[in-house]
């Protein structure tokens, strides 16, 4: 069975979100000669590859669909000789989806336009709208397979020796701090991360600075403030295999974070997290039983930067109460 799974963008919080889904799918299909493809990059491809290897056999990238309706009529050169027996569409904006359908194939899901233009039909009311984002992705599965599946799996990590890293015993005692994410509209200032790492020192805690690539400017002020960045070593990131930073985040107890890409990391590791919400949905982009949000417009604030610590450290020490 050939099968083509589209998503428009992976970065790799979009892409972690994924991997039970496509996990799942290779083992309900396992025959199966599945093809990945996005109109972008895809972190799948390269970041996340260790998760889905096995699963994946093909991935095409800058796939020509996109949301011009100017493109429609062309065709995409890309896929003219191919065919699939199954495409599903894992995103809803309509003019994207049409692309797509004109892919040869023999089924076709999308929950585009209430389904229609999918062979497959919701006819149990599952839900699609302002929900999980992993759990609309199973919702498919349930639809195209005809099961139940009420429990998402957990997220199959590979090992990854950190045995090397000076990270307290204590785990209780560990908490992490991302301050990144892949918008700046999504982040909470870093000065205020800092203020609160300084406070939960002098609390006794051990508090630790999580930064990719994009936050190596960080790095210095965090350095200069005696707060270690476990990924860093001698200004340099010691590696970017995200199965690392997985195990590195069994040993901390939380993290402190905005809706980036390390959050999900963490919540996938099986660690809760405390994150802010500024201009994206807690509700789709928090993983239950793993993450407690704050959303800024509950407070009335339109702007992350609005969001103060004194509204912030009440929040936190409650949440710390529950880890």
């Amino acid at each position: 069975m050939k099968i083509l799974i589209y998503s428009f963008n992976d970065k790799i919080g979009d892409g972690l979100q994924k991997v039970t889904f496509i996990q799942t799918l290779k083992s309900l299909c396992k025959r199966s000669h599945i093809t990945y493809t996005t109109s972008q990059k895809s972190s799948l491809k390269n970041q996340l590859n260790p998760f889905v290897k096995n699963c994946i056999d093909r991935f095409i990238e800058h796939n020509n669909i996109n949301s011009s309706l100017f493109d429609l009529p062309k065709k995409n050169k890309i896929f003219n000789e191919l065919q699939y027996d199954l495409i599903i569409d894992l995103q809803k904006v309509v003019i994207r989806t049409l692309k797509l359908k004109k892919i040869k194939h023999k089924k076709f899901f999308s929950a585009s336009a209430n389904f229609l233009f999918s062979d497959y039909k919701n006819i149990n009311k599952k839900k699609f709208k302002n929900i999980y984002i992993e759990r609309f992705y199973f919702n498919i599965l349930e639809i195209i397979f005809g099961r139940n599946i009420i429990d998402i799996p957990s997220i199959k990590i590979p090992h990854f020796d950190i045995s090397k890293l000076k990270i307290q015993k204590n785990v209780k005692k560990n908490i992490a701090i991302a301050p990144g994410a892949g918008d700046k509209i999504r982040r909470w200032p870093f000065k205020n991360y800092l203020e609160i790492a300084k406070i939960l020192r002098n609390k006794g805690y051990n508090v630790y600075f999580f930064l990719g690539p994009e936050e190596k400017y960080l790095l210095k002020q965090c350095n200069d403030n005696n707060f270690e960045c476990p990924e860093w070593k001698n200004g340099k990131m010691i590696t970017k295999d995200l199965s690392f930073i997985m195990n590195v985040a069994k040993k901390m107890s939380c993290l402190l974070a905005n809706d980036g890409g390390t959050s999900w990391m963490f919540e996938f590791a099986g660690v809760k997290t405390l994150k802010i919400f500024g201009v994206t949905s807690a509700k789709k982009f928090s993983r239950p039983g793993y993450s407690k949000s704050i959303e800024i417009k509950d407070f009335n604030f339109k702007k992350l930067s609005e969001f103060s610590i004194k509204h912030y450290k009440p929040i936190l020490f409650d949440f710390l109460n529950t880890i």
